[in-house]
């Protein structure tokens, strides 16, 4: 069994997160609005947080943005 190339440099995070269709995170937007008067933290940034805080059960929003600014670079 050869191995994937796909998810060869990913974190398991950003292997998660490129599981998730955009077109479907997009349309709910459009849906819902929910960008409209955003300007840099936008709906699907929102969702990722969420998810990792979720996956890192995380206490406090520190730690969330402690953990995104870590994964930043992968």
């Amino acid at each position: 069994m050869g191995k994937n190339k796909y998810f060869s440099t990913k974190s398991v995070f950003g292997q998660l997160i490129s599981l998730i269709d955009d077109s479907m995170v997009q349309k709910a937007v459009e849906k819902y609005d929910s960008d409209r008067y955003v300007k840099s933290f936008k709906s699907q940034d929102h969702l990722f947080s969420l998810v990792f805080c979720c996956l890192e059960k995380c206490n406090s929003l520190r730690e969330v943005a402690q953990g995104m600014l870590g994964l930043s670079g992968k």
